[in-house]
């Protein structure tokens, strides 16, 4: 920088550099950090909207072309912003069908691209601290909710009906979530490293656990396609032209199957329907319509040498409680306890909460009831984790502390002591020269 002309410099003492007054006009001004907040919330979020959106709208288009072009485009469009729309669990109206089953797959997309607008705006505005959380999550959620509101509106059309303060109710803690979470993770400042470490491991083991069963349940939901496969396929061939889009759409629906597959190996089931059941001893189902999801839901008990099934909730529980154990030789018995009590509850709130998720309605009569009931399965899943997860902890933990005691009483045995010498004439006369 250079020094201006009428500004002499202001020596002192030697040995210390000269001290140049700077002309404040000349300091490096301050970003406009309002302004960067506002242009990035807008190009995150309508990027968001546009990312998630504009497959959906191709894919109805295409649907339209080929079974006959039946309806106005403005139909169509309204059609792909109601499908938006269902997969924040707003229930949709389409004709005299009461559609409230969110595409969890779709929901899934809607909060990593959500997430992803958030860290995004946070990383424009060089947001390390609680107050650029704020401001970066607030200014996503608000144009968000804002679009969700406007497609509701605008998609309420021709056949579809959408309430607009149910979708305000419902997006608005949705995006607030996500928001927050995506935003604080990319500032770092998220408080999990803050608890402690038995909390830390109970949450996770839960989530661990819950996990395991979503991998399971998906292979069982799978293996359902593929034994009823025949069903399926009759059920795709009634629409003709149009049962690629059927099956694009069932596939919003695989993690609804897979959750409602959780239910049926941890013992309480699911429902199709009004008074059914769909349970490994117990099947009663009414007529169904036809729909991929439903061709591939069982239609007899399970044999006797799969009724084992049952019991993998226990099963998996057991193993985690072995590794919570294992992993944790710093916490002591009543520590580990308190650990498995809570990962038991962790993956009791997470089985309730996605069997609420991936529940619904598809109608206003026979079908106004589909999928698992919250509270059982999270009573009878949570039990099952419960007692697998401590009963496994504790006996692993007794023989964790037999296997460190007796590899304590090995290493003395094995270890033997060499006394230093004493000190000797030789000693004291080496010293006494040295000195």
């Amino acid at each position: 920088m250079e020094q201006r002309p009428d500004t002499p410099p202001v020596t002192v003492q030697s040995g210390q550099r000269d001290t140049v007054v700077v002309d404040p006009a000349e300091r490096a001004r301050p970003a406009r950090r309002p302004a960067t907040l506002l242009a990035s919330a807008v190009a995150t979020t309508l990027w968001c909207a546009i990312v998630v959106y504009t497959p959906i709208l191709v894919l109805t288009i295409l649907a339209w072309w080929l079974t006959g072009r039946e309806g106005a485009v403005s139909s169509v469009v309204a059609g792909a912003g109601a499908a938006w729309i269902a997969g924040h669990g707003v229930a949709v109206d389409i004709g005299r069908i009461h559609l409230t089953v969110t595409p969890l797959l779709l929901t899934a997309v809607l909060v990593w691209r959500l997430a992803k607008a958030a860290a995004g705006t946070t990383r424009a505005i060089g947001g390390r601290d609680a107050a650029a959380v704020r401001a970066a999550a607030g200014s996503v959620s608000v144009l968000y909710i804002g679009l969700a509101v406007g497609a509701a509106a605008f998609a309420s059309t021709g056949p579809f009906r959408i309430s607009v303060l149910q979708t305000l109710a419902y997006v608005a803690p949705f995006a607030i979530a996500v928001t927050a979470y995506g935003s604080a993770r990319e500032a770092g400042i998220l408080p999990w490293d803050r608890y402690s470490v038995w909390l830390r491991r109970g949450l996770r083991t839960g989530a661990l656990i819950v996990t395991s069963l979503l991998a399971f349940g998906a292979a069982a939901a799978g293996v359902s396609v593929a034994v009823r496969g025949a069903a399926v396929a009759d059920t795709l061939a009634v629409y003709g032209d149009g049962a690629w889009a059927v099956a694009l759409l069932s596939l919003l629906y695989l993690p609804n199957l897979a959750i409602w597959a959780v239910a049926y190996i941890a013992g309480p089931g699911f429902a199709a329907g009004t008074d059914t059941a769909v349970q490994a001893e117990l099947v009663e189902l009414n007529p169904l319509p036809a729909f991929p999801v439903f061709a591939a839901v069982p239609t007899e008990p399970l044999p006797a040498e799969a009724t084992i099934l049952v019991g993998l909730p226990l099963m998996l529980a057991a193993v985690f409680g072995v590794l919570l154990t294992y992993r944790s030789p710093d916490l002591r018995i009543p520590r580990v306890t308190t650990a498995a009590i809570l990962a038991a509850g962790t993956a009791a709130a997470l089985l309730a909460a996605l069997a609420w998720a991936s529940g619904g309605a598809a109608g206003s009569a026979l079908l106004s009831r589909i999928g698992p009931d919250p509270v059982p399965v999270a009573l009878i899943g949570g039990l099952q984790v419960l007692i697998g997860l401590v009963g496994a902890a504790l006996v692993a933990r007794l023989f964790a502390v037999h296997r460190r005691a007796a590899e304590a009483e090995l290493v003395r045995r094995d270890t033997v002591v060499i006394p230093e010498p004493a000190p000797g004439r030789d000693d004291a006369l080496v010293c006494s020269g040295d000195r």
